[in-house]
């Protein structure tokens, strides 16, 4: 099984590595690798990542990683009103290019 959470989250580590663009926004979660899920009695079910990711520098990605360059969030006035904080950041650091 493949999470969209850890597919963005590879894309924006190969984002970091390769210093593509600037990442705007708040940190991934950290929490790639191969899920593994238990089913147990009740049917309650359980998953959890059990593979060491680590980011392309070896350094530690698991519950560490992307941290943005520039650090912006959606906040509820925000929703409220109609407007989208982190696209309004991401595009203030596009005009300041």
């Amino acid at each position: 099984m493949v999470s969209a959470l850890a597919s963005s989250t590879s894309i924006m580590g190969i984002t970091e590595h390769y210093d593509l663009g600037t990442i705007v926004g708040q940190p991934t979660a950290g929490a790639n690798g191969n899920v593994n899920p238990l089913e147990l009695p009740g049917q309650y079910q359980v998953s959890w990542t059990s593979m060491r990711v680590q980011k392309h520098d070896r350094s530690r990605h698991h519950l560490v990683g992307i941290r943005p360059d520039v650090r912006a969030e959606r906040t509820l006035e925000g929703v409220r009103v109609g407007r989208d904080e982190v696209l309004e950041t991401a595009v203030e650091v596009l005009r300041q290019k």
